[in-house]
């Protein structure tokens, strides 16, 4: 909606200037298309890029509130608006998703190194543990993430090892990319699994498979350290 009602205030905004000032205009109606860029997705600027072009034709060009053209000068001007507006959103949409995985690739690193550290100052599993789901369920985005050793296979879709959900299609999100609102990660010691994380989601956060390998990893670890204190 915003890629569309954008272009079109902004136009609207223009023409009291648009006999005068009509080149000033086509630069001004870029700033919609890279407004609706900065939400990082490829596809509104593209929208908006295609919605700057008609709102310049209905309201800045000559015959006013038609979408025809008859200055040539103008219908160039239109598809350089056009081509400058979309490759300007496009790049725009592309270098916000790019920070935007470099921050989860960050924080990944972070809880990753931050749990490395309590398993090799804490020598307690009460402390170990509410660590690991602190930080499992900072990667994974969670509501909730509770310990639940030994017992049976919890009957919630798993998250295994290398990032893919298994489970029942009707307990999984059409999405595979959103965690569905209980998921159930095992902890394999030797290949023996001690226990479980019950995961409880939001059930609309996209996860990448990055996160999903770091939360794992980090179950992992807490197994072993656990296992560890437990030989000890």
């Amino acid at each position: 909606m915003l890629a569309v009602v954008l272009p079109v205030v902004t136009a609207i905004a223009l023409i009291p200037i648009r006999v005068d000032h009509a080149r000033v205009a086509l630069l001004v109606l870029v700033l919609p298309v890279v407004l609706v860029a900065l939400l990082g997705t490829t596809g509104p600027a593209i929208v908006a890029a295609a919605c700057s072009v008609l709102a310049f034709d209905f309201f800045l060009a000559e015959p006013y509130y038609t979408f025809a053209i008859e200055d040539a000068d103008e219908i160039v001007a239109a598809a350089t608006l056009f081509v400058v507006a979309l490759v300007v959103g496009v790049l725009n949409a592309q270098l916000v998703r790019a920070r935007i995985r470099d921050s989860a690739r960050r924080d990944e690193l972070r809880n990753l190194t931050a749990f490395v550290r309590t398993v090799a100052d804490v020598r307690d599993e009460a402390p170990l543990t509410e660590a690991a789901c602190t930080h499992i369920a900072s990667v994974l985005h969670l509501e909730r993430c509770e310990w639940q050793p030994g017992g049976p296979q919890p009957s919630q879709p798993l998250l295994l090892a290398d990032g893919n959900l298994m489970g029942r299609l009707v307990d999984l999100n059409p999405d595979r990319a959103t965690l569905p609102e209980q998921i159930a990660l095992p902890v394999r010691v030797d290949e023996a699994v001690i226990g479980y994380f019950v995961l409880t989601s939001t059930g609309r956060e996209i996860v990448s498979f990055e996160e999903r390998r770091t939360a794992a990893t980090i179950a992992e670890l807490f197994g072993r350290a656990v296992t560890s204190l437990v030989r000890t």
